[in-house]
């Protein structure tokens, strides 16, 4: 088996990166023409602009494989450049043509994951555990579908048969910490992270979990010190500014929102001066969103709705009104300016950037405006089946119609942006509006169970942590 074949293998079993990123660095140096190698040292590596050049090196060489191996290419090719319909093609025939070749099973159900195509990647992951019963490499990512689905029994079966597996492996008492965090158990989630953290104390992953639980249990000062401490082990500065990054969001939590937004001015500044355009988009987004966001209210209600009270907590520029818009731009230029980046990231920001900006129109009860940027999404939507852009179309339209009183037809698309803490918490709105007080409390509670420390879950948990009892009687009174 080439070599690379075998550090893929044993990455996606032990979740190991950086040493398969050595193994496959070593692998193309010693034979550049390993089409493979490139292959999957441009999939794995965080540096963007090595990405780009070994996906083209593998793109080169691929006239000189044979037809499985350009099949690869072509899959892994075709999603990262934003060309999917080829891309997806290509995945399907190689899975078609080696039916009981368990890594290209465990490769395709982990894509599909990422994309939260759950149902068919829990397929592809099944087929390959059914293959092999001691294969470990299925078990991590089927743990989290199964999660994902509420199962949390089923998902921690499958962690402890994981960690049984691999009992000298950190990952697997990482990924068992972090689908017990899911459900809540924020003192068992610490103690299996701090295991891994005895197995391989470099184990970066590890170190965000910690800080991470600790986020999620409200202990913000605790969380910055541990985001610190996961910095120090980020092997990459994307890494270590995706850990400024959620550091940021403790001061989100701790609803300091001028702490905020100087964290993430700190951020999209040392994003742009290592040229990492994605990473500086997100920065300004959430500098755009502090303007907009400050209470719970603010995702359900108009400016209008509040007597007309204008929006923007910070800086006031001469001339400019729309702080917001300032912010919004300026992400949109370090995507144009990117010049290393796959082009599937690139699109799958934009439709975030158009998201923010047809949210915060109608927030501002804007909805000529809102309504030029949900045109803009239909259209991404239409040429694009990137799972990414199609929530963000369906959430943000979905939002716009709330804003508008438009209750029916909002909860329609709301639910299918079901793993976003704002789409759940307008879910939840909606169908109290419209009477559904069966369902609303259980989308309310849904959205406060949300524990995963995404941008949106640490806006809305501290908007409405209430206490289980008085949830609903929050809602209402949102709600009149």
């Amino acid at each position: 088996m080439p070599a690379s074949y075998e550090a893929r293998a044993s990455a996606e079993e032990t979740l190991q990166t950086d040493s398969a990123l050595k193994r496959w660095r070593m692998a193309a140096n010693i034979d550049p023409e390993f089409a493979l190698a490139h292959l999957f040292l441009s999939y794995a590596t965080p540096d963007p602009a090595e990405g780009q050049t070994e996906r083209q090196k593998a793109k080169f060489l691929a006239r000189d494989v044979t037809p499985g191996e350009q099949l690869l290419i072509a899959w892994f090719d075709g999603v990262r450049e934003n060309d999917y319909l080829p891309g997806i093609a290509a995945m399907n025939d190689l899975v078609q043509q080696y039916p009981k070749d368990k890594h290209i099973l465990v490769w395709a159900g982990s894509w599909l994951f990422h994309q939260k195509e759950y149902e068919l990647a829990q397929k592809r992951l099944e087929q390959a555990a059914a293959i092999d019963a001691d294969f470990a490499a299925p078990l991590n990512d089927l743990g989290y579908i199964y999660a994902y689905q509420g199962n949390y029994h089923q998902a921690l079966d499958v962690m402890q048969h994981y960690v049984e597996l691999l009992p000298h492996e950190p990952n697997p008492q990482d990924s068992y910490a972090e689908i017990l965090r899911m459900a809540g158990r924020y003192d068992e989630a610490l103690e299996h992270d701090r295991l891994a953290l005895r197995i391989d104390p470099n184990f970066h992953s590890s170190q965000i979990g910690i800080a991470d639980t600790y986020t999620l249990m409200g202990q913000q000062a605790r969380a910055r010190k541990e985001y610190f401490n996961a910095r120090v082990l980020a092997t990459d500065k994307v890494t270590e500014l995706a850990d400024v990054m959620q550091s940021a969001f403790t001061y989100v939590r701790e609803r300091d929102l001028a702490g905020a937004d100087l964290a993430f001015q700190g951020v999209a500044q040392q994003a742009r001066h290592a040229g990492l355009s994605v990473i500086e988009a997100e920065a300004w987004r959430m500098r755009a969103r502090l303007q907009i966001i400050t209470n719970s209210d603010d995702l359900v209600e108009t400016e209008v709705a509040h007597g007309g009270k204008r929006l923007g907590l910070f800086r006031k520029k001469k001339g400019i009104q729309r702080v917001e818009l300032e912010y919004l731009i300026k992400a949109e230029q370090a995507l144009k300016d990117a010049k290393a980046i796959p082009e599937s990231d690139r699109q799958d920001e934009y439709a975030l950037l158009w998201r923010e900006r047809a949210e915060a129109a109608a927030r501002r009860g804007i909805f000529a405006e809102a309504d030029e940027a949900i045109a803009q999404l239909e259209k991404m939507a239409a040429d694009s089946p990137s799972a990414a852009i199609q929530r963000a179309f369906n959430g943000a339209k979905g939002a716009v119609l709330l804003y508008q009183g438009k209750y029916d037809e909002a909860a329609t698309l709301l639910e299918r942006d079901n793993d976003n803490a704002f789409s759940l918490f307008r879910s939840a709105y909606a169908g109290q509006k419209t009477g559904k007080t069966g369902l609303a409390p259980v989308r309310l509670a849904s959205a406060m169970a949300f524990n995963e420390p995404t941008a949106e879950q640490a806006f809305v948990g501290p908007l409405i942590e209430l206490g289980s009892e008085s949830k609903e009687a929050h809602l209402t009174a949102v709600g009149r």
